[in-house]
């Protein structure tokens, strides 16, 4: 009766080290929702007493399980993150504290009950540790849906195969296979787990890589823009003095000037690097680039830009909102039963918000999946369809708004920017 007692003790002594482990894992997978520590000690003590309630309820053992794991999956939500990863992160909680018990070798004793109870803590804290470490880039990036699956499927399986050997009698008759079975999985939990990470960090790698070659081909294309203004600008002042001669030359001898001469010399004078030319570099850099892709097609870029030239922009988020946004509203003007082919930019700075507006007249019928997200209609999906879920994704990291909608045949991207700073320009004394 000691023993038991003192078993039971040992038991809810190490078991508040369970909701540490469970916070530390999603604390450094996501963002808390709880923002103070007094918030977080209650929902951390309320499934400590859950957990102990069921230990010592008289449900069957697989109920038990599935209870368990729909509470360290409910404490997920107290964490912003994609839904997908909340649950496989949970998931693999749930194996990873199912399969530190098991692993460790069967004890009879009491004694060996006591140490069996603190060293699964601490295998599960270790793990817990190697994971986050190991896998830096948890939830960046996407998986295509058989990874998904794979990450659902495995600690799934893993939990609940290991469940069903356990009570089995043959595994009765060698206890001694349960552990070697419960590593086994473990590490196979592990390394799918890292796999996974890994991959996230190569497209993560390839995504940014396509953004930098993306950015430096808009800046060397404002580049020649400005250098072939420039070059006209040199040519035009080494023959201004002999234009200015030739016209002297005609008033004083009561010849009158030529108009289209004049006008020409205006139209040098006044001629734009590219149709935008806010003084934003990155901004007007874009905007050139994709409106000479444009004109290959005879697509006209109608303009409002009201923006100071000192807006300190990440050049990665503007560079996907507007190119996204910029391609998808080319390739719907192109489309022949398009009969208008206009795009209109609107791009406006107040109270350290800077709000995006961007049009497009559009033909096609335009599908939704069941979540209302916009469905691409091309053949070949896995290659289109994204530039609207890219915008929709780094607008939602930056904390910033987006509205998607089309009426009238009119296709509209508004986006909002909160918290954009602006630099003084340097007054001279």
């Amino acid at each position: 009766m000691d023993n038991i007692f003192l078993e039971e003790l040992f038991y809810l002594v190490t078991l508040p080290l369970l909701p540490i482990i469970i916070h530390y894992f999603y604390r450094h997978c996501f963002v808390s929702r709880l923002t103070t520590k007094a918030n977080l000690v209650i929902v951390y003590s309320l499934y400590f007493l859950c957990i102990v309630f069921l230990h010592y309820s008289s449900l069957p053992g697989s109920i038990l399980l599935t209870l368990n794991i729909g509470l360290i999956a409910l404490l997920s939500f107290f964490y912003n993150g994609n839904i997908k990863w909340r649950i496989v992160a949970a998931l693999f909680l749930v194996a990873l504290i199912t399969l530190s018990e098991l692993s460790l070798p069967l004890f009879y004793s009491t004694k060996g009950y006591i140490l069996n109870q603190f060293l699964s803590k601490l295998l599960m804290f270790i793990l817990a540790f190697v994971s986050v470490r190991v896998a830096k880039a948890f939830g960046n990036g996407g998986l295509s849906k058989w990874y998904w699956v794979l990450l659902f499927i495995c600690p799934s399986i893993s939990t609940l195969g290991i469940y069903s050997f356990a009570s089995s009698l043959y595994m009765q008759s060698f206890p001694t296979l349960v552990p070697i079975l419960s590593t086994g999985l473990l590490i196979i939990n592990l390394l799918i787990f890292i796999l996974c990470d890994r991959m996230l960090v190569i497209q993560s790698a390839q995504n940014q890589s396509y953004l930098l070659e993306q950015q430096n081909a808009y800046y060397v294309n404002q580049y020649l823009l400005t250098k072939e203004i420039q070059e006209e600008s040199f040519k035009f002042q080494h023959d201004i003095k002999n234009i200015l001669i030739g016209l002297r030359a005609k008033v004083q001898s009561g010849e009158a000037a030529n108009l289209n001469e004049l006008d020409n010399l205006l139209g040098q004078i006044d001629n734009p690097i590219g149709v935008s030319n806010s003084g934003n570099t990155i901004i007007d850099s874009i905007i050139n680039y994709k409106q000479q892709a444009a004109e290959k097609h005879q697509i006209l870029f109608k303009l409002d830009l009201n923006i100071p030239a000192q807006l300190t922009l990440d050049t990665t988020v503007i560079s996907v909102i507007l190119g996204n946004a910029l391609d998808n509203a080319i390739e719907a003007c192109c489309d022949k039963r398009n009969e208008e082919c206009y795009i209109t930019i609107h791009m406006h700075y107040l109270n350290e918000s800077l709000f995006i507006r961007i049009q497009n007249p559009y033909v096609n019928e335009i599908h939704t999946n069941r979540f209302g997200d916009i469905c691409s209609t091309k053949t070949n999906k896995s290659g289109h369809g994204i530039g609207l879920k890219s915008i929709q994704k780094v607008v939602e990291d930056s904390n910033g708004l987006v509205d998607i909608s089309y009426n009238n045949n009119l296709f509209q991207v508004e986006i909002v920017l909160f918290m954009v700073a602006c630099k003084k320009r340097n007054s001279l004394s």
